[in-house]
Parts: structure tokens; C-alpha cells; sequence
């Protein structure tokens, strides 16, 4: 059975709309103003911080066998 190690810091996340977008990147449009364009259905989610803006940490926490389980952004 798999045992979640400790979580690791794998960097930051800059936010200044107070919501974070998570989406694959290869879904991803940009137009030749550099404008970007989310991808349609059900391609993405979005999250509100619920404190406005700021920098967030991510950490990765993998289980024992070296497997990502969980990527964890730290609101406060």
C-alpha cells in the first residue's frame, strides 16, 4: 500500500485577480494579438483565493514508490 511522504515546495503561483486557473497548456489559444483564449467545456477549472491577490506556494506530495498523488497550492 502506498504512504503519502511529505509534501514538497515545487515553486510559487502569482495571483492578481484573486482567482488561480488550472488548466492543461496544450489546450491553450493564442491569437496573433497574444491574446489568450481558455479552452471550451470542460477543459479547465478556476478557483477563487477568497483573499484576493498575492503569491501562493505549490508543493508536490508523492507517495513512497516516488508516484505524484497530489499537487497542493497553500492559500494562507
Amino acid at each position: 500500500m502506498a504512504v503519502l511522504c511529505k509534501p514538497k515546495i515545487i515553486g510559487t503561483v502569482a495571483c492578481d485577480s484573486g482567482s488561480i486557473a488550472l488548466v492543461d497548456p496544450s489546450h491553450l489559444e493564442v491569437s496573433d494579438a497574444d491574446t489568450v483564449q481558455l479552452p471550451h467545456w470542460n477543459l479547465f477549472t478556476s478557483v477563487d483565493t477568497e483573499i484576493g491577490d498575492g503569491e501562493f506556494v505549490v508543493y508536490a506530495q508523492r507517495d513512497n514508490r516516488g508516484c505524484l498523488r497530489r499537487v497542493i497550492i497553500e492559500i494562507e
